[in-house]
């Protein structure tokens, strides 16, 4: 049972062959970079290496060689400067409206 004729069947598969040649796209840039800023983020987490978390012993974190972003003195001034912000809130700023929804008169 022949329900189409080979010139009909032919037109339709290759129509089809084409269309689903069409879905077949490559990948764009941002599909190529998926996951590439979480992968980064994860990399730079790491403290001393890949194998840090499979150790059984405890870190000790008085042998990592860590330098302070910031001095003690300035790091004080700094926490009292937040602190105090919260006591005294600072001054409204000046809100100049000249002008704006007055009405004038005729």
């Amino acid at each position: 049972m022949n329900f189409m004729p080979a010139p009909l069947r032919l037109l339709s598969i290759a129509g089809l062959s084409l269309a689903l040649a069409a879905c077949d796209t490559p990948p764009t840039v941002v599909d190529q970079n998926f996951g590439l800023a979480v992968q980064n983020a994860q990399a730079q987490q790491r403290l001393l290496g890949p194998g840090i978390g499979a150790r059984s012993a405890p870190l000790d974190r008085d042998k990592l060689q860590t330098t302070p972003d910031t001095d003690g003195a300035s790091a004080l001034g700094a926490v009292t400067r937040y602190q105090q912000s919260f006591q005294t809130p600072p001054a409204p700023a000046a809100i100049f409206n000249i002008g704006l929804g007055a009405v004038s008169a005729p």
